[in-house]
């Protein structure tokens, strides 16, 4: 979806359920054998209240997914716009990706949804495929990426097609690779966070300026 898109509105049953998600995820429960009775029980609500907005128990999760990275995704482009150059923007991100862990968590496993081929998998690409291209999978995640370095690149000259789409995705990457090191006890101390993300963000200026020079 794009950042200039409005989300979708949201009734506050159609929320209890997506929040119900999001703190059952945030215990550790495996979304692949969560039941519609944990989560109506979570949010309050009857299973039958929770049919009339969703089909099955894979779209409620799916759309759950979805609707947090959306709106972490939206929180992140927002703050960026407070950041004075490039590495500060990069650095603003791991730092939010740090301190919401859940919702970093919920964009892995958004990602890995995405491919893999569970009863939970095939239900999102099937409703991917109905809502068009660009409105799920990852692209919440990427398009920060996209409107960053569009906003970094606007008063450069223009890159080739090819090489700009090479960028976004070499940026993407390790950000989202980051993203999975915070799983790892190895990177639980700040110290070692915080030369991380001190390489990540020099990584991808120097990418860019490579770009920029290659153009």
């Amino acid at each position: 979806m794009d950042l200039t898109e409005k989300r979708e509105a949201v009734s506050p049953k159609k929320a209890a359920v997506y929040q119900a998600v999001l703190e059952l995820f945030e215990e550790g429960a495996d979304l692949g054998s969560l039941t519609v009775s944990e989560i109506t029980g979570r949010a309050g609500i009857g299973k039958g209240t929770a049919y009339e907005y969703f089909s099955d128990k894979e779209e409620m999760i799916a759309k759950a997914l979805f609707y947090n990275v959306q709106l972490f995704c939206g929180q992140i482009y927002e703050g960026l716009s407070r950041e004075r150059d490039l590495y500060h923007k990069v650095n603003y991100i791991l730092i939010e990706m740090e301190r919401q862990l859940v919702k970093s968590g919920c964009i892995l496993q958004l990602i890995h949804t995405v491919s893999d081929n569970s009863a939970l998998g095939r239900r999102f690409r099937k409703m991917e495929r109905k809502t068009g291209p660009g409105k799920m999978s990852i692209n919440p995640v990427m398009n920060v990426v996209r409107q960053m370095l569009a906003d970094e690149l606007r008063t450069k000259e223009a890159l080739a097609q090819e090489r700009e789409a090479y960028l976004i995705m070499s940026v993407f990457s390790k950000i989202l690779c980051y993203g999975m090191l915070l799983k790892d006890e190895a990177y639980r101390g700040e110290e070692t966070r915080s030369a991380m993300r001190r390489m990540v963000c020099e990584g991808v200026c120097r990418e860019v300026e490579e770009a920029l020079g290659g153009k």
